[in-house]
């Protein structure tokens, strides 16, 4: 019997537990996985890596996917519960395929796979729909995969570690939320290193609140499987992915003197600003992890980002990792001897709206984006990703989500009266083709 093929994302599989994905899907996977990697003429090696976050079905699922690999002859190396940037560094540094048992930042009755080639090289999931839930094999399976298990903490921590300097790190006092146990694990043994006191807080508000209301440096919350980061400042106020990363953009190209920086289409002007005051080459890329990954890889580029708080790096494989970010951040806001607020003001020129998502129903999404379009005829307009309009005192995105019957608006504008007429003008629109 075959699964639920919604699962099947644009960049992973995802579904609720037990009802879309469960142990026989797992194992399905699996199997499928391992055969693809075989058809594919990628290099499997002698093994598969796997990593599972912390949430209760992920032992369950990693179970499962596990035995379907190992009964087409594929070895399986587990490294237990990690963050997904230590599957990407397993995969990059052993040049191994791997697979990591997570649903991301959906809520806990969710569950999936991210799942990549050797060297962390990132491929459709829809690939293997054809295989899963099929009779198909592998050919000359001599015998079954063995399962090998080992600890790459430590040879992960060095790897993140090589990013900074960590004599230049100054005393802090920080805030973490405490909503990824996965993250928050690995991240004490990288404090630990360092000349930081910080307090586990519960939840994003609660932590905007205790650091407004305390005598913080700054305060952090990480992703469920620790592949993006959000700032907040000293005040409590969450900074901005898009300035983050310009932030990081500037320390990266003032050590370089030069390199390719992608970033995705909803992302601030202030990074490709930023961008070519330095020196850099700045190459705009569709919004999403797989887009932006392999561009940078593509191009050879030094750092990539995303409006969502990933922020990828060449060093580490192309991929992303909030963890490293972190570190990153600490280094600047170390050799900068300024306050987050103060840092983040000089990065502050444009104005924004925060992401706003309109239902469509059963609209085509491409078809829904075309007829807004009309009513910018005349403006300067690309098709990247969705619909981008330009001009001299604002520009918009609307582009349709991949997994949703979702269409996303972003505006940003030189000032907040501009802002505000934007938006509800272009709201009016959609909600009268809604009508």
């Amino acid at each position: 019997m075959s699964p639920d093929f919604s699962i099947f994302k644009a960049y992973d599989i995802r579904g609720v537990y037990p009802q879309e994905i469960n142990e026989k899907t797992a194992y399905q996977i699996g199997r499928a996985f391992a055969i693809y990697l075989k058809e594919d003429g990628s290099p499997v090696k002698d093994k598969i890596v796997i990593g599972q976050d912390t949430r209760l079905s992920s032992p369950i699922l990693a179970r499962s996917f596990i035995s379907g690999a190992i009964d087409e002859g594929v070895n399986v190396w587990d490294i237990g519960v990690a963050s997904v940037d230590m599957v990407y560094f397993a995969s990059g540094k052993y040049n191994l395929p791997a697979v990591m048992v997570t649903a991301s930042h959906n809520p806990e009755i969710w569950n999936g796979f991210k799942l990549m080639k050797s060297n962390v090289e990132f491929f459709p999931p829809k690939n293997l729909k054809a295989i899963v839930g099929s009779e198909r094999k592998s050919n000359n399976i001599s015998k079954k995969g063995e399962i090998t298990r080992e600890n790459i903490k430590e040879s992960y921590l060095k790897h993140v570690f090589s990013f900074i300097n960590i004599d230049t790190i100054r005393p802090m006092r920080i805030a973490i939320d405490d909503s990824s146990d996965t993250v928050n694990s690995m991240l004490k043994l990288v404090l630990e290193k360092l000349p930081i006191e910080y307090e586990i807080k519960k939840g994003v508000s609660d932590l905007k609140y205790e650091i407004g209301a305390g005598h913080y440096h700054f305060g952090c919350s990480f992703d469920t499987d620790g592949d993006r980061v959000i700032f907040i400042d000293e005040n409590g106020e969450m900074i901005k992915p898009s300035v983050i990363g310009a932030i990081m953009v500037r320390h990266f190209l003032k050590k370089r003197q030069y390199g390719k920086v992608v970033y995705g289409a909803d992302v601030s002007k202030i990074v490709p600003d930023v961008i070519t005051a330095y020196n850099g080459e700045p190459i705009r890329e569709r919004v999403g992890h797989t887009y932006i990954s392999s561009r940078l890889k593509e191009v050879d580029g030094i750092i990539g980002i995303e409006s969502s708080g990933h922020y990828y790096l060449k060093s580490n494989f192309y991929a992303d990792s909030g963890i490293i970010s972190f570190l990153v951040m600490l280094e600047i806001l170390s050799s900068q001897k300024k306050s987050l607020s103060t840092l983040v003001s000089e990065f502050s020129k444009y104005f924004s709206i925060s992401e706003v998502t309109f239902n469509i129903g059963n609209e085509d999404g491409w078809k829904f984006i075309k007829n807004i379009a009309q009513n910018f005829e005349g403006y300067n307009i690309d098709w990247l990703d969705g619909l981008t309009v330009t001009t001299p005192d604002f520009w918009l995105n609307l582009r349709s989500s991949n997994t949703e019957p979702l269409v996303r608006l972003n505006i940003e504008a030189n000032d907040e009266i501009t802002l505000g007429r934007v938006k509800k003008d272009i709201t009016d629109l959609v909600k009268n083709y809604l009508k």
